[in-house]
C-alpha cells in the first residue's frame, strides 16, 4: 500500500521544535470577523457556548445543514474531516468534564486558526498511529489548502454545529467504554453525502441497533467460554464501512470485562472516505495496536489483512526513523548552543 501524499509531506516538514503563535495583543478582539485572521489563537476571554449531547442522527444532520447552508459546496471531505478532528481531539478527561469549556474555546477561534488546529490534531495522531492516519488522509488533505472565504465560513459553521450537538461529550472521555457509544463518523458521512450519491455507490451503513444485536448474538447470551476467555482472535470485516460492527463488538467486549487490545481487527473498505472514517474510529474507540484499516475491493482482491499489517509495519518504521532523526537534530542543536555559550565565556 502506497503512503499517502499528505503523510509524505507531513513527515518531510516535521520539526522537533514546535513553533508557537505570538500572543494576541490587548487590543485584539476575540470576535474579529476577519476570516483570514489568526491573531486570536489561544484566546482565553471567550463567550459561553451552549452544547448538548444529542443523538448521532441529530449531530450528522446538524453538520450537513451547517455545511450546505453556509458554504454550499459539494465537497464532503471538509465537514467529515472537521468532525474527525474534533473526535480525535487529544484532551480526554474523566466523564468528558472538559467538554463545555473546551467547546467554548474552540468555537471562539477564527476559521484559519481552526484549520491550523485540525492540521495539528492530524499530525499528532499520525505520530501515534501513522498507519491509520495514512488511511484517514483523504479527509484531512484540505487542511493544507488555501481555503476561500466561503469554505472558511463552512469550517466555522460546521465546527460550531458539531460542538453544539455534543461531539466532545461523545469523544472526550478518558475511558474508551464511553467513546464507543456511537459511530459519529457514519452519521456524519451519511448525512453530508447526497442521497443520490449513496444510492449510486450502493453504500448503506448498517443501523447501530442491528450491529449491537449481531454482536450479542456472536458472543452468545451466556458467553461462549472459548471466545470470551481466550485472547488472540482475529476479526475481519470485508465491507466495514466506518466500522460500526466492530464498535458494537468492542462495546460488548468491554461490558463483559474483556479487552479489545487482545484481538486482531481488520477492516476492509472500498470507499476511501468511509475507510478514513473507520481509521478515525479505530483510534477513538481504542480498538488497540492490532487494529488496522485497509482500502480495497474485497470481491476482487480477497483478504487484505496481510497487506494491512505490512502497511502498518512500514509506517511505524518510517515514524520511528523520523523520531530518531528529530531527536538527533534536537540533541545537536542543544550541543551547539552549549558550545557557543562556552566559547563566549572563554572569549570574555
Amino acid at each position: 500500500m502506497a503512503q499517502s501524499d499528505l503523510a509524505a509531506r507531513l513527515t518531510a516538514v516535521l520539526n522537533p521544535v514546535r513553533q508557537t503563535a505570538p500572543a494576541p495583543s490587548d487590543t485584539d478582539s476575540a470576535d474579529c470577523g476577519d476570516l483570514g485572521c489568526a491573531r486570536h489563537a489561544g484566546v482565553s476571554d471567550f463567550p459561553h457556548f451552549p452544547i448538548a449531547r444529542r443523538s448521532g442522527a441529530d449531530l450528522g444532520e446538524s453538520v450537513a445543514n451547517a455545511w450546505y447552508s453556509s458554504c454550499g459546496s459539494s465537497r464532503i471531505d471538509i465537514p467529515v474531516g472537521i468532525v474527525a478532528a474534533l473526535a480525535l481531539w487529544p484532551a480526554k478527561t474523566e466523564g468528558a468534564v472538559h467538554a463545555r469549556s473546551l467547546s467554548s474555546y474552540i468555537a471562539a477561534q477564527p476559521p484559519r486558526v481552526l484549520v491550523k488546529g485540525y492540521a495539528d490534531v492530524y499530525a499528532a495522531t499520525w505520530m501515534l498511529r501513522p498507519d491509520l492516519m495514512d488511511v484517514a488522509a483523504p479527509i484531512f488533505r484540505w487542511t493544507e489548502e488555501d481555503l476561500d472565504p466561503q469554505e472558511l465560513r463552512g469550517v466555522a459553521a460546521v465546527t460550531r454545529a458539531a460542538l453544539r450537538a455534543g461531539v466532545l461529550h461523545y469523544t472526550g472521555d478518558r475511558d474508551p467504554r464511553f467513546r464507543t457509544d456511537i459511530d459519529l463518523m457514519s452519521w456524519t458521512i451519511t448525512n453530508v453525502r447526497h442521497h443520490s450519491s449513496r444510492k449510486g455507490l450502493g453504500e448503506y451503513h448498517t443501523p447501530p441497533e442491528i450491529t449491537d444485536l449481531m454482536a450479542r448474538m456472536l458472543w452468545g447470551a451466556t458467553d461462549n467460554p472459548h471466545v470470551a476467555k481466550n485472547g488472540g482472535h482475529s476479526f475481519n470485516e470485508p465491507t466495514a464501512g466506518t466500522g460500526g460492527m466492530f464498535r458494537s463488538m468492542a462495546q460488548d467486549m468491554r461490558d463483559r470485562g474483556l479487552n479489545p487490545h487482545e484481538h486482531k481487527w481488520v477492516m476492509q473498505e472500498l470507499n476511501p472516505i468511509a475507510a478514513a472514517g473507520a481509521a478515525v474510529n479505530t483510534v477513538v474507540w481504542d480498538l488497540g495496536p492490532k487494529a488496522v484499516v485497509v482500502v480495497g475491493d474485497t470481491l476482487a482482491e480477497g483478504d487484505l489483512s496481510r497487506e494491512a499489517y505490512a502497511h502498518q509495519r512500514e509506517l511505524f518504521a518510517h515514524r520511528d526513523t523520523i523520531r530518531n532523526a528529530a531527536a538527533f537534530a534536537l540533541a545537536t542543536r542543544r550541543a551547539s548552543r552549549m558550545l557557543n555559550a562556552l566559547t563566549s565565556d572563554l572569549a570574555a
